[in-house]
């Protein structure tokens, strides 16, 4: 059972939708718990036949969920309890350890900002730790946050990034005809951002950089992909700019891998990532980059090679980085094919999926 906030559309959530439909169901049956609602992915999943529940947590500690929890884990015979995040973590965990012996899989994901941990979560985190089987993180930034905030013990975390599957990306797309079907012509510089609406996305760092960005390249245009609660505000802060002719905000897209092929150029703002999958996502169309230096970026982005790192908060230096490739079609072709092949060789579907195939075979092997 995976136990997760939700199974909305965002990147711990895709992982699990990715694990779930791809691992053989010859050797596994798998089953959804969200701690809060649904979500699109989990209403999919409903539909394709895997079982998903959600148990509408109340605010604070909700002894009643974990009542809940272990009630399932029973009825359902569950061998492996893998929680992604930290909050289905301290539930699920809780859950496992009292409703039997199970094996638990905590897989850390992102990080929220500021990063901060209280003390008696520390030593509850202890106390967890001698119940649980294996620990993951998507990147080496997750692992290194477990390890500092969470106290908990660096060998026994391993890696395993995320990855993608590079089929999806490899499809023929018109490119004049989608960048008309966007709202862009076809002498412009388009460059695009995948992401939920949410402050430690950054996006405002984005739009001061872009705002510098048109004084020398009149004829860029800023595609905004998501939804969020930041919507309104981000929509405020491009008209305050006077950017409202340059920038467009495409919402959700169910046609991410035709969009992504018809841009010039990616970013990143975030304040933090751990494995970014639309980071992967752009590279494997052989996109150039500029992203911040943050989290997990710079294990997927090699400096001056794939693209270009910038600091978190210097939107003068995220702009210059984006003038330097949109006034270089050369080096944007060189960097796009050279972040093409680091994605093929160390962030696939098959790679990511083959990890966790071993972890819960190891696992549930008789001993």
């Amino acid at each position: 059972m995976h136990i997760l906030h939700s199974m909305d559309i965002a990147g711990a959530e895709k992982v699990v939708y990715s694990i779930v439909k791809g691992l053989d169901n010859e050797k596994f049956s798998f089953s959804i718990c969200c701690l809060d609602f649904i979500g699109e992915l989990g209403k999919r999943l409903i539909k394709e036949g895997v079982e998903v529940i959600s148990l509408d947590r109340k605010p604070g500690i909700d002894i009643a969920l974990i009542r809940k929890l272990i009630r399932i884990l029973k009825d359902q015979q569950i061998d492996v309890v893998h929680t992604h995040q930290y909050t289905p973590y301290f539930y699920g965990a809780t859950a496992a350890m009292l409703s039997g012996r199970r094996k638990i899989i905590f897989t850390e994901h992102g990080r929220h900002q500021p990063d901060r941990v209280r003390a008696k979560r520390a030593i509850y985190n202890q106390f967890l730790n001698l119940f649980t089987s294996e620990i993951t993180g998507v990147s080496n930034f997750s692992k290194d946050s477990l390890v500092r905030f969470e106290r908990l013990p660096a060998r026994k975390i391993d890696v395993i990034y995320n990855g993608i599957n590079l089929g999806e990306f490899k499809i023929s797309v018109d490119r004049e005809a989608k960048r008309m079907e966007i709202g862009m012509d076809r002498d412009e510089i388009a460059i695009g951002m995948i992401g939920r609406f949410d402050p430690v996305k950054n996006h405002s760092l984005l739009l001061e950089a872009f705002k510098e960005v048109i004084k020398n390249i009149p004829k860029a245009k800023l595609l905004l992909i998501g939804d969020g609660p930041l919507r309104e505000s981000l929509q405020s802060t491009v008209y305050s700019l006077q950017l409202e002719r340059n920038v467009i905000f495409l919402g959700i897209r169910r046609d991410i891998p035709q969009v992504l092929q018809a841009l010039d150029i990616y970013c990143l703002s975030s304040i933090a990532e751990a494995t970014s999958l639309t980071l992967l996502e752009a590279m494997a169309v052989g996109l150039p980059v500029v992203a911040t230096d943050a989290g997990g970026n710079p294990e997927i982005v090699l400096r001056d090679q794939t693209g270009i790192l910038v600091s978190p908060s210097n939107y003068i230096e995220f702009a210059k980085a984006i003038i330097t490739l949109a006034q270089d079609s050369e080096k944007r072709r060189r960097m796009g094919e050279a972040g093409k092949k680091r994605v093929k060789s160390l962030f696939t579907m098959n790679k990511m999926l083959g990890q966790y195939e071993n972890l819960y075979l190891s696992l549930t092997k008789p001993r």
